[in-house]
């Protein structure tokens, strides 16, 4: 209570509060209003600094100074990974853009802007998707982790005008910005060690279970077990996109209403049972010639093992 009546003394003794003038709340909110139309520009189009760089089939990329030097090597390099994928196909039939920056962002009183780099996709009108992420510096002084990036944020875009289904079937999104290698990997791993009674079935190469396992066709087996992990179905997806190549990605968003396994088949151009097979039998081949612990290995590691264990029993008892 007395804590209560000290504050209110404070608070009498302070006098009245003083309104901010009308005039400068004005001027402080135009500011502000300010800022944030030149935010929304620099999303729109290049500032002074940024230079344009090169052009490929319909993209445009462009940087500031600290990457122009690697720009068009970036662009080569997503160009080719987005067509092995989605071939021409955009995002929207109005464009897109994606700029990678690093350093400070904007904040009020400030003139400067982060380093950049984008690439667009014609037309690029106004309304067209744009993605402006920041990004460390080592992702984007590297030509090859750069390109991930932005073909991470072009899948995130592709999927944006996917069909509902697609989207609700797929759950992670394409996961593009793993890597070929470290998804491919990631999914091997992930058929080969599902202990679920549909997974080991698809192991074995039976299609139907490994439809059950991914998601496509539910299995009338109670016992069939759990599902894989999302990136495997992203996997699936994309091979089924590369199977089907230029047109794939049309084929698989066309046709409203069809099933998430009618939509695979459109895209790859070949039934699921085949599509999941071949799949199949594509992730196997990444698997070691050799196992990671022979039995020799094995053997010897067990013995030290009881060597240790028996040398640690003995000082225990005699200590």
């Amino acid at each position: 209570m007395s804590r209560l009546v000290i504050g209110i003394s404070l608070f009498a003794l302070a006098g009245p509060v003083t309104a901010q003038d009308a005039a400068a709340w004005r001027d402080s909110a135009y500011r502000l209003s300010a800022e944030m139309q030149r935010v929304r520009d620099s999303l729109r189009q290049d500032d002074s600094q940024t230079e344009e760089i090169a052009r490929r089939s319909g993209l445009v990329v462009s940087a500031t100074g600290d990457y122009r030097a690697l720009a068009e090597d970036v662009l080569d390099r997503f160009d080719a990974a987005r067509r092995r994928w989605f071939g021409s196909a955009l995002p929207s039939p109005v464009g897109f853009r994606i700029t990678l920056r690093h350093g400070e962002s904007w904040s009020i009183g400030r003139s400067s802007r982060p380093q950049s780099v984008s690439i667009a996709g014609l037309p690029d009108a106004d309304d067209a998707f744009r993605r402006a992420p920041f990004d460390a510096e080592e992702a984007l002084g590297n030509a090859g982790k750069a390109a991930q990036r932005f073909l991470g944020e072009y899948g995130s875009l592709m999927m944006a005008s996917a069909p509902a289904a697609i989207r609700s079937w797929l759950r992670a999104g394409l996961l593009l910005d793993l890597g070929v290698e470290s998804r491919r990997e990631r999914a091997m791993y992930s058929l080969v060690t599902g202990v679920g009674k549909a997974q080991r079935a698809c192991v074995q190469g039976d299609a139907a279970g490994c439809a059950h396992a991914l998601g496509i066709r539910r299995s009338g087996d109670p016992d069939a077990g759990g599902e894989y992990y999302p990136l495997v179905r992203a996997d699936l997806l994309l091979a089924a996109l590369e199977q089907g190549g230029e047109g794939a990605w049309s084929r698989l968003i066309g046709n409203a209403g069809a099933s998430v396994e009618q939509r695979l088949a459109a895209a790859a151009g070949i039934p699921v049972d085949t599509l999941l097979l071949r799949w199949r039998d594509g992730l196997l081949a990444l698997q070691p010639d050799r196992g990671p612990l022979d039995l020799s290995s094995a053997g010897l590691i067990l013995g030290w093992s009881a060597v240790i264990l028996a040398a640690g029993l003995g000082i225990a008892r005699w200590g």
